[in-house]
């Protein structure tokens, strides 16, 4: 038996043979000192902005256009910051999932905070993209991303923010 965990934090037992593979990807973005963030699944609920790689698809231009369908940036990923097993609970699909998390700095390289990509379900649970700075980050409630991969996060945003000033 496998321990998943819900956007809520919520564990449930699942057989290894009920997980469904995932591959999602994300980027940690900074501009003007801030990063950019996605707003979702709760009023007090972010994540940085990405999501599932779709089967046939490269996993950078996954990420590409998740970013693009989550905040209106076009972005180019520079390197690897963590990669991170997770095990959760899908909350639209209420399956549990062995998801292999990769998050990755990456740059924009042109476009604007929009929802014009949101689907069905993310105009449901998604706001818009917005920026906010380390301090801020440290205070929200992150809804996918799990603390391992966020110590690591913080840590490359400490230093690369260190280095703008």
């Amino acid at each position: 038996m496998i321990t998943a965990k819900s956007i809520t934090g919520e564990k449930t037992q699942v057989d290894e043979k009920d997980l469904v593979w995932a591959i999602n990807l994300y980027a940690v973005v900074v501009k003007d000192g801030k990063v950019l963030i996605s707003p979702q699944w709760k009023d007090n609920g972010y994540d940085f902005p990405g999501g599932h790689l779709e089967l046939g698809e490269m996993h950078l231009d996954g990420l590409v256009r998740e970013v693009k369908e989550e905040t209106g940036f076009v972005v180019k990923p520079t390197n690897v910051i963590d990669v991170f097993t997770s095990f959760f609970m899908h909350p639209r699909k209420k399956r549990p999932q062995q998801s292999i998390k990769i998050y990755y700095a990456a740059e924009i390289v042109s476009g604007e905070i929009s929802t014009d990509g949101f689907d069905e379900g993310e105009l449901s649970y998604a706001r818009p993209a917005r920026f906010a700075t380390l301090d801020e980050l440290k205070t929200m409630e992150f809804m996918c991303t799990n603390q391992e991969p966020l110590n690591s996060i913080f840590s490359y945003l400490e230093k690369v923010l260190k280095e703008q000033r």
